[in-house]
């Protein structure tokens, strides 16, 4: 590792990929971590030593930037390995939803659409922690940076020529958040569970103090929420809950290995969220706009739709319904500053199209 360390000394780019596994864990385990130059591919095995001091020299240093395919999970692997998430990223799904109408493309597909290479794609469902890996599950590891490499200077050369590399650079920093610790947001956890929108909001109470106490002990146990307990039972416990401890077994099955004391916290957890008054419940009501509001978010849609294709790119790159709704509702109630921090209302969107859409409904 040394010897990799010193030969990238001097670099100031590398692509970056890793291979993890979270089948039946909270937390990703991660198991490999491939790094990619003009001249270098490197496989590094952190189950096969402590690779985390020369982990944190490589990715941590800003002044390398970090080439990833659609980054999210990797960034949050590694978060959970080296306590820190890197920075100078460089993301090739985000630089070509820049360029194209694909917004969410495929590493395989964008490798074949711009080098013209079709990648071996048997691998796809390793279990990455078993050793020894086989030399076909390494060189798959490796195509993934190898190709990775050379698709950042394709891009961004089209970026360039475009005059769309600024644009990168503040999507790029949205990537970024010091204060992300890619926890749940809690007090959204009762959206993640299957079925639970046809509950009302003091059942949906219920299935909001659940989802958070199986999230505690999902992350204490560091098993996945699933193998705690299914949506489908959190569902059936905030529609009949259960009127003392024993009768939590009724819905409980031996799937789910839970002892007496967590049966104890789960009972009383839905006692007390049987107690929240109803203003406090999770409001699953969606903001619905009139007449008026939905002919104006009509003609908005239609100016993205237009200035994406003018673009050549995805019209959701520009802006989802969700937001354009988000600012009718705020330019009603004459909340500019709440407006203005909505992507659509900066940087590169705001110069595209964002102003237009403030004018029209004015």
């Amino acid at each position: 590792m040394e010897n990799l360390l010193e030969r990238l000394n001097d670099v100031t780019l590398i692509a970056v990929d890793t291979e993890f596994f979270r089948e039946t864990t909270y937390y990703p385990q991660l198991a490999l971590v491939q790094i990619a130059t003009d001249s270098i591919v490197a496989c590094i095995d952190p189950l096969a030593f402590d690779a985390k001091p020369a982990l944190k020299k490589l990715l941590l240093d800003d002044n390398i930037t970090k080439i990833f395919h659609s980054c999210s999970q990797d960034l949050e692997v590694l978060f959970y390995y080296l306590g820190e998430t890197p920075g100078a990223i460089y993301d090739t799904q985000v630089a070509n939803a820049l360029l194209t109408e694909h917004h969410q493309i495929g590493y395989a597909s964008l490798v074949e659409n711009e080098l013209g290479t079709m990648l071996d794609k048997s691998q796809t469902r390793t279990n990455w922690l078993q050793r020894p890996l086989t030399q076909k599950q390494i060189q798959y590891a490796g195509d993934d940076v190898y190709y990775l490499y050379q698709l950042q200077h394709v891009l961004d050369e089209k970026l360039q020529h475009l005059g769309r590399k600024s644009w990168l650079d503040e999507e790029s920093s949205k990537l970024l958040n010091d204060k992300n610790t890619y926890q749940v947001a809690t007090e959204n956890l009762w959206k993640r569970v299957k079925g639970a929108t046809r509950l009302n909001r003091n059942k949906l109470a219920i299935v909001q103090a659940i989802a958070i106490w199986r999230e505690h002990l999902a992350q204490k146990k560091d098993k996945t929420r699933r193998k705690i307990l299914a949506d489908e039972i959190i569902v059936d416990l905030a529609f009949t809950p259960p009127e003392n401890i024993q009768a939590t077994d009724q819905f409980i099955d031996r799937r789910f290995n839970l002892n007496q004391e967590e049966k104890q916290q789960l009972f009383e957890t839905i006692t007390s969220a049987i107690q929240t008054p109803t203003e406090q419940c999770p409001d699953n009501r969606f903001n619905t706009l009139d007449n008026e509001q939905k002919q104006i978010l009509k003609n908005l849609q239609q100016l993205v739709n237009k200035k994406a294709e003018e673009l050549g790119i995805s019209a959701a790159m520009l802006s989802s319904r969700k937001e354009l709704e988000k600012l009718i509702l705020l330019h009603d109630k004459q909340d500019e500053s709440h407006a203005s921090s909505l992507d659509i209302m900066r940087g590169w969107r705001l110069q595209c199209i964002g102003q237009q859409l403030s004018n029209t409904m004015k």
